[in-house]
């Protein structure tokens, strides 16, 4: 204790390493702790393409919840607009629903995943699916959800990127 009142630091940091975090409060808080998860290969962020689930590596998050999450390294530049870049990673939680204009991986027709703003037409016939991009070329794509399967696979709550290309 006194080594570590020296260091002006905890008993608990000077044996673990692990320094407690305080809010403004002073009151401790639980320390983060990073977990695993996978890559699971690549995303368009443009044309859909064919999902194909193959471990692309790992990235880390903190939550409480690590098997509620996924990431997938994006290709293309459909969401650019988003700050969403080709070769970025994009983490997402695991739901089947997100709110309009929110930013989702989904599956059409079974196989065909992509990276798109949502938004459900009032109609609920239809989905659209919105690019974000600064490449005029990109369109929106309009789900007939009465002959087209769509699933929402996950919301997108974080973008990582490398400095390195």
């Amino acid at each position: 204790e006194k080594i570590a009142t020296v260091l002006e630091t905890t008993t608990e940091y000077y044996f673990t390493g692990i320094e407690p975090n305080k809010d403004t409060s002073g009151i401790l808080e639980i320390p983060t702790v990073l977990k695993r998860i996978p890559v699971l290969g690549v995303i368009r962020a443009g044309n859909p393409i064919a999902a194909n689930e193959e471990i692309d590596g790992y990235t880390f998050i903190d939550a409480p919840d690590p098997d509620n999450y996924f990431a997938l390294r994006v290709t293309g530049d459909s969401m650019n607009a988003a700050r969403i870049y080709d070769g970025d990673i994009v983490i997402c939680r695991r739901q089947n629903y997100v709110e309009d204009g929110q930013i989702a991986v989904v599956l059409v027709d079974n196989c065909d995943a992509t990276v798109k703003k949502v938004y459900r037409d009032t109609d609920k016939k239809t989905v659209r699916l919105e690019p974000q991009s600064t490449n005029g070329i990109h369109r929106s794509i309009i789900v007939n959800l009465k002959t087209t399967p769509f699933e929402i696979l996950g919301k997108v709550v974080r973008v990582e990127f490398s400095l390195e290309g």
